[in-house]
């Protein structure tokens, strides 16, 4: 799309009414062609309708049709751009140039399916140009996908400065007050701009307030007045501005010069003095042989960020950065950001935010519409792909000049997006507020009944408090979650087994998410037998070894874990001895791994001692009777010392201190099971977590 670079600073929509001109007579041929070649496309397009509506020649006709169609996407009036290409390719079907442009119009109006229909149809007529078209194809796929995907993004229209005019490029200046582009009526001059029949531009001021600052989000905005029209604003083209983080130094655009003498747009610069601003200077890599534009300067004032069509770039208008020296008080030459960023068409109006990240306008990369918003990360010549902002940001019309506040929550662009009140109007997004849920239910592994009154312990990354809830009568629980925070989680249930320990995130969420965590338990297993791995004997000895210590160690912490669990330890011996010693023996082992387990503080009811001696051997090692099958080695032996626990219910009703202390629990026993202490225990207790000791059944 050939355009002006004047037109792309300033209009990037424009539908006004044609104007008319002197000079050849209108309404005829030659009048048409002679104000296109002008680039008046207003009143070459009132003419080429003029002679469309009354030619009897053919091919006048089609010349009139088409042209008519041209002048109306020149100044971006998408909708009559639409209506005359259809009639232009009706009537002359080989026209793909129209054909192209009928496919881009729809797809600028957001008729996305229609547009596919339009680019599959000129991509076969026009193979050599089918990487284009299939470009614009994913373009409006893409579209249609975004459009019902989450967004925290709420757009709203500032129709209380807006007018019917274009309205566009907002800036930041000071705490209270926006800066913006405008070809409104009654600007500094009262002269019309022949490429979009309005007023030439100015910058306005507004100031805002917000009233109430529990919702930042209700802004009431001022009456838009002119921006220093003594200094800042000339008879011709001004806009697109920005300032320094003092907001002592003004960087904006003006076209033609301040005598309207200039032969381009260039970037002018001002310092304030006081309460006004001192006289404009263009800055020194400006030239008036090529057109800059659109500046954006970062936080520290050192590198200056714009949009020029100079020669040796990647496409029509490419952005590029100059730094400022301050030994010399000069700006350098101009840098482009590369191909990364600028495309083979336009890109324009870039926006650099304190953090480092670029937000650009571009036609050149896949997008929605006719122009759309990107971001890009990265500094230099070295960035990042850039990324679409998508929808609600981008729209099937042209979205530009972008704006974000600190916190990138909320900011200004301009669209002629559907339901605007002019021709570009300026839009207000911000993002609503993200919230994270976390629910689910807790259930039996087996029979998948809900499980009420299930504890749930959930810890985080941002801090070290732990939160502990029960899930309510149906089992289920909700809870808040912060943003960018991991989160683990396991449920505890007096009858049963803890969950496995599970993993929740928020981080990487870009919108509110409602996440779901069920906990599945399993049922103490009573009865079932299961074997310490690590606690065997010397021969005809019931000490415990030091590796015997740490593992009966599990156990303790299993039983302060489940604190209503009752358990039995059984003890076992080898065949070689006669059975009645082993039995005995086998039952002071028994002892003194009870006798440990209750020296750390466990009350012995929860416990028995259970002696088998030799009647459970895990081998065929046996050495007396009828069933003697072979000699086993001494390793084949001691797999039969050993000691073994099973579950046997959970219906120990936990003591506090007092009453342990009055049952005589406090007092060490001796860990050989020479004196008394832990026979006939009981056992029991349930809750959980994850700290079972290394067992085998």
């Amino acid at each position: 799309m050939k355009k002006l670079f004047l037109f792309s600073i300033f209009s990037i929509s424009i539908f006004a009414v044609f104007l008319q001109s002197c000079g050849t007579k209108k309404g005829t041929m030659a009048a048409a062609r002679e104000a296109f070649t002008k680039k008046e496309f207003f009143v070459a397009g009132d003419n080429y309708k003029a002679v469309y509506s009354k030619t009897k020649n053919q091919e006048e006709k089609k010349e009139a049709c088409f042209k008519t169609a041209e002048c109306y996407r020149l100044s971006n009036d998408i909708k009559n751009a639409e209506n005359w290409y259809r009639k232009a390719v009706k009537i002359d079907p080989k026209n793909s140039e129209a054909e192209l442009h009928l496919a881009q119009s729809l797809k600028g109006n957001s008729k996305f399916t229609e547009a596919i229909v339009e680019f599959n149809a000129y991509k076969k007529a026009n193979p050599a140009n089918a990487v284009e078209a299939e470009k614009q194809i994913k373009g409006c796929e893409n579209a249609l996908k975004w459009k019902n995907e989450k967004t925290r993004y709420l757009i709203e229209n500032l129709k209380g400065i807006n007018s019917k005019w274009s309205d566009f490029a907002p800036a930041w200046y000071k705490k209270d007050q926006v800066i913006f582009t405008s070809d409104r009526d009654n600007g500094a001059s009262k002269k019309i701009y022949g490429w979009t029949g309005n007023q030439y531009t100015d910058l306005y001021a507004v100031n805002y307030k917000i009233p109430e600052k529990r919702n930042p989000n209700l802004i009431k905005w001022g009456i838009p007045v002119l921006f220093d029209k003594d200094k800042i604003n000339s008879p011709f083209n001004d806009g697109t501005a920005c300032f320094d983080s003092k907001f002592s130094n003004i960087y904006y655009t003006l076209c033609s010069g301040k005598d309207g003498k200039g032969k381009s747009c260039r970037i002018y610069s001002a310092a304030a003095t006081g309460s006004e601003w001192g006289d404009p200077a263009p800055l020194s890599f400006s030239s008036d042989s090529f057109n800059c534009g659109h500046p954006s300067i970062t936080k520290d004032g050192q590198i200056l960020y714009f949009s020029s069509d100079m020669p040796g770039g990647y496409g029509g208008k490419d952005i590029y950065y100059v730094t400022y020296t301050k030994r010399s008080k000069s700006w350098g030459d101009p840098i482009n950001l590369g191909p990364v960023i600028n495309s083979a068409g336009d890109e324009m109006f870039p926006f650099i935010h304190e953090d480092g990240t670029l937000y650009f306008s571009s036609n050149g990369h896949m997008g929605l519409g006719g122009v759309d918003i990107f971001y890009a990360k990265g500094s230099g010549t070295d960035w990042s792909d850039p990324i679409n902002m998508k929808s609600p940001v981008n729209s099937g019309g042209d979205d530009f000049s972008i704006i974000l506040s600190k916190d990138k929550e909320s900011g200004y662009f301009a669209s002629n997006r559907e339901g605007g009140k002019g021709q570009d109007d300026i839009y207000r997004f911000y993002m609503t507020p993200l919230v994270f849920t976390l629910s689910g239910v807790a259930r039996d592994k087996f029979t998948k009944e809900i499980l009420p009154n299930t504890v749930l312990s959930i810890t985080n990354s941002f801090d070290s408090i732990k939160l502990i809830i029960k899930t309510d009568k149906a089992g289920s629980y909700k809870i808040p979650l912060k943003a960018k925070t991991d989160y683990e989680l396991f449920g505890a249930h007096e009858d049963y087994y803890d969950s496995k320990l599970e993993f929740q995130t928020t981080k990487g969420l870009e919108v509110s998410t409602d996440l779901v965590q069920d906990f599945i338990l399993e049922p103490f297993n009573f009865e079932t037998i299961f074997t310490l791995e690590g606690i065997y004997y010397d021969l005809d000895k019931a000490d415990l070894r030091a590796r015997s210590k740490e593992v009966l160690d599990t156990i303790v912490q299993l039983m302060n874990r489940y604190p209503k669990i009752r358990l039995e330890l059984g003890s076992h011996t080898d065949c070689r001895s006669d059975s009645i010693y082993n039995m005995g023996l086998s039952q002071r082992r028994a002892d003194s791994a009870v006798n440990f387990i209750v020296s750390k503080g466990i009350d012995p009811e929860r416990l028995i001692a259970k002696g088998y001696g030799e009647t459970k051997l895990v081998n065929d090692c046996a050495c007396e009777g009828s069933w003697i099958k072979r000699k086993c080695t001494e390793e084949e032996h001691q797999m039969n010392r050993r000691t073994t626990f099973k579950l046997l219910d959970n219906k120990y009703i936990p003591k506090n201190k007092q009453e342990m202390k009055d049952s005589g629990n406090s007092s060490k026993t001796d860990e050989t099971g020479k004196q008394g202490g832990a026979k006939g225990s009981k056992a029991a207790s349930k809750s959980g977590v994850n700290t079972s000791p290394p067992l085998k059944k």
